[in-house]
């Protein structure tokens, strides 16, 4: 078992953009850390992008209500954000764990889970 605060590491890489579709964009990275014993799910977090850091909430696991499930990746929504991640190398840092990684019946519902992650982390990073 991994003890948070635990960091992941990579290259922000463009996803499906689903997140934008619901204005919830997503930095995506595949981590280069071994998140195999990790929770999949959401965390609360915060991103490190070019020597400033913001506060997070993010998604470790395998996204299996949009993706296929053959890989890990780590999406994060970064709070008060604007700007092009693309190409950079960023740190996220897993502080505390939300709620385990599921599949929804529909992209819809996904979405209204996703807003509610959305506010619990603006409550717990106040």
């Amino acid at each position: 078992m991994i003890l948070l605060p635990f960091s992941v590491t990579g290259v922000v890489t463009h996803g499906r953009s689903a997140g934008r579709t619901i204005d919830m964009p997503t930095a995506n990275i595949v981590p280069t850390e071994d998140v195999s014993e990790l929770d999949f799910g959401v965390y609360y977090s915060t991103v490190t992008v070019d020597g400033a850091t913001y506060k997070a909430i993010t998604n470790i696991g395998r996204r299996p209500t949009i993706d296929d499930g053959n890989f890990v990746n780590a999406e994060s929504f970064i709070y008060d954000f604007e700007g092009d991640l693309y190409g950079k190398t960023i740190a996220v840092t897993l502080l505390e764990f939300r709620r385990p990684e599921r599949k929804f019946e529909s992209f819809k519902a996904l979405s209204k889970v996703m807003h509610e992650d959305l506010e619990a982390g603006r409550e717990y990073n106040m």
